[in-house]
């Protein structure tokens, strides 16, 4: 509950990956792959990446400097995993997609790999989904989604 209210059901994925995330109380976002345009990563904004926010209609881009998930036709997450965009939400026809869990806090590393397993584990079991699972980091800054 949220001031009182039930949080709502969005959809049966996402669902999940809020439940883990306020389980754990780390942030966790998902977008669907297949609307993806080239690669996606992690940077920092120019400024002029368009974005139209989940649920808008309007383009929002992000400040120059804010932290933002991108691919090559513009930002697909905002404020780190937190401000997600229309173009690349996830459905109830999304068939892959990336989810992520963040954590910059080291002294979380043990509830980061539980909500990741949790998050792991919901998906196989209640969606029938296939999991493959990655940590990125300073010394591991780049995976491929696609194999």
């Amino acid at each position: 509950m949220k001031n009182g209210q039930h949080i709502r059901t969005i959809n049966p994925l996402v669902d999940i990956y809020n439940s883990v995330s306020l389980r754990y109380g780390l942030p966790c976002g998902g977008e669907d792959i297949d609307t993806f345009v080239g690669d996606i990563r992690l940077a920092l904004a120019d400024g002029h990446e368009p974005f139209i926010p989940l649920g808008g209609e309007e383009n929002d881009p992000p400040y120059e400097g804010e932290i933002v998930y991108k691919d090559d036709v513009g930002a697909i997450c905002r404020c780190w995993n937190w401000r997600e965009a229309q173009r690349t939400m996830l459905t109830e026809q999304t068939k892959h997609a990336f989810l992520c869990i963040e954590s910059i806090d080291d002294t979380r590393h043990e509830a980061l790999h539980q909500a990741l397993e949790e998050l792991a584990y919901s998906v196989r079991h209640y969606l029938g989904g296939t999991v493959k699972m990655h940590i990125l980091d300073a010394h591991h800054s780049e995976i491929s989604i696609t194999d």
